[in-house]
């Protein structure tokens, strides 16, 4: 029971990273717009003022509100879609959109026949366009408004439940079979309409239980977080870090991004909830200039780019500098560095040492606790992401709102910190990465030092990987489902005792193997796991 709750989980993770993959784009653009329409950008270059300029920053600047307005209806389709298996995931995402659409619709008509919907803002703006808004009576009592609608205020968390709920149904009720006079509803057919009728009763209920219960389930998650100053930022990333070989990270960060329990704030007229939001919400408003650290502490770009900015490419040089075969450790540092410090995915950093030296991974999440444990003492307020470039267009950029110079000086410093630490136990420890003995046969025979040296290979046929992959896992019958997140394959199979793991560690190209449970197989590729996946669907089809 322990293992398949740990696997659920793990699969859970992993669905959130098309929702969050769109709106880390989106919020790109957003912050394109952002410093265009900056005040101080158009005083400084006047020519950012023309109608057209600001048009195009206007429009990149709704780009990112609008998944922002939409975020829990984003969540139920990519979390149905990222649960359910190949086949069954269009279905789970047009059930999960029925069952949303009915939840905050039946939400609304209870509110309006029981007399408990409050009255809202009604503004006339510009060109007498009307617009309709939470007032703070409506937010302390949970509602707000969404597609017209005023409905109660479940936040991504109400859509987390129905792309979980959706899958559920989906595979529980896709070959129910009905009387004759219903046949037409049956089959697949059937998890859309029962989808429907679960979430109207749900819209039903939650407008007299989520007042009640959501405000106790985020003041609880709220103390823990918060309640513990700067050591719960500590743990915020230690725990962030210690979670990747589970691919667990993805649930732990969302909850504080993405839910009240990562605060609540107006800004502009609008409220905002969760980090993710709120410091899109601040960059879109050229007017915002408060200082919000008490926001910020837990927002992945704070702690984490002093890391993935400076931090790893300083152990990606240490690494290279004790190395004896120059040339192979240099294309892995390389690659590693590049792919944390443009892209913020440190799954090619990690996984070169995780598995040969515990002690050191353990001493990297360690690094990334103090540094969101550093930033908050100093009250940094930083709405970047976690990538160099946007250290500079969300930071650099962003001058009055943004104080992204403390987050550069925690980054210089955890660039030295990284270099000497990791040259120091490298060293001392002998650990065996790719290059850092003087002879290939003298590594030790375990899964990781084997992929890796396969990794600096020329690149072997994808076609041919894809029929080891799928006969490792004991053929074909024997996936259960399978997908793929940022760097790794990820196949759930139905008999464990199939597997041949001598076969699954001589896969080429691969950097590395983790199985978080029995029936789970993870198999690292890094950035270019898409064609590896690609090539395991041809293969399956053919």
């Amino acid at each position: 029971m322990k293992k398949k709750i740990q696997s659920y989980f793990s699969l859970l993770g992993k669905s959130f990273l098309m929702a969050v993959a769109v709106m880390s784009f989106f919020a790109l653009l957003l912050s394109i717009g952002a410093v265009l329409k900056n005040p101080y950008f158009v005083e400084a270059m006047p020519f950012l003022g023309n109608r057209a300029i600001q048009f195009v920053a206007e429009v990149l600047n709704e780009s990112g509100l609008i998944v922002i307005r939409f975020m829990p209806l984003v969540f139920a389709v990519s979390i149905a879609i990222g649960l359910s298996p190949k086949g069954d995931k269009e279905l789970a995402a047009f059930s999960a959109l029925i069952g949303y659409f009915f939840m905050i619709s039946f939400s609304a008509l209870t509110l309006k026949f029981f007399g408990l919907a409050l009255e809202p803002d009604v503004l006339v703006g510009d060109n007498h366009i009307l617009s309709v808004g939470q007032t703070l009576e409506m937010r302390k009592a949970m509602q707000t408004m969404v597609l017209g609608l005023q409905t109660i205020d479940t936040g991504v968390l109400g859509g987390i439940i129905v792309g979980m709920s959706a899958s559920a149904i989906t595979k529980r009720f896709k070959n129910q079979k009905l009387p004759m006079i219903f046949s037409f509803y049956q089959g697949k057919h059937f998890p859309p309409i029962m989808t429907g009728l679960v979430f109207m009763l749900v819209g039903i209920l939650v407008t007299f239980v989520w007042p009640v219960l959501g405000n106790s389930i985020y003041a609880t998650a709220g103390f823990v977080v918060s309640g513990t100053g700067v050591i719960g930022s500590f743990l915020f990333g230690f725990i962030e870090r210690l979670l990747i070989p589970t691919g667990l990270h993805h649930v732990w960060y969302s909850i504080v991004h993405f839910t009240p329990v990562g605060g609540v704030m107006e800004i502009g007229g609008e409220v905002y909830t969760g980090t993710k939001a709120i410091t899109t919400g601040a960059l879109s408003n050229p007017n915002f200039t408060d200082n919000i650290s008490d926001i910020t502490r837990l927002w992945l770009g704070q702690g984490a780019t002093p890391i993935k900015v400076l931090g790893i490419p300083g152990a990606c040089l240490a690494y290279y500098m004790v190395a004896k075969n120059k040339n192979k450790a240099k294309a892995i540092a390389i690659s590693a560095a590049m792919a944390s410090m443009f892209a913020g995915v440190t799954e090619p950093f990690e996984f070169l040492f995780m598995f040969l030296a515990p002690g050191l991974f353990l001493i990297h999440c360690v690094l990334s606790g103090l540094s969101f444990a550093i930033l908050d003492l100093i009250g940094a307020s930083y709405l970047g992401g976690n990538n160099v470039i946007e250290l500079l267009v969300n930071g650099v950029m962003q001058g009055h709102k943004s104080t992204w110079i403390p987050v550069l000086i925690v980054g210089i410093g955890m660039f030295t910190t990284y270099f000497l630490l990791f040259r120091w136990y490298i060293v001392k420890f002998n650990i065996p990465l790719p290059g850092c003995v003087s002879q290939p046969e003298d590594l030790p025979e375990n899964e990781f030092s084997k992929s890796v040296e396969r990794s600096t290979n020329k690149k072997k046929d994808k076609d041919r990987i894809a029929k080891q992959i799928i006969q490792a896992v004991g053929g074909a019958g024997n996936m259960k489902e399978y997908t793929n997140c940022i760097s790794r394959l990820r196949i759930f199979v139905n008999d464990p005792k199939k597997i041949n793991r001598p076969l699954l560690e001589s896969i080429p190209d691969s950097l590395g193997l983790v199985m978080p449970s029995e029936e789970e197989i993870h198999i690292v590729f890094g950035m270019d796991v898409d064609s590896y996946r690609q090539a395991v669907d041809h293969r399956l089809e053919s």
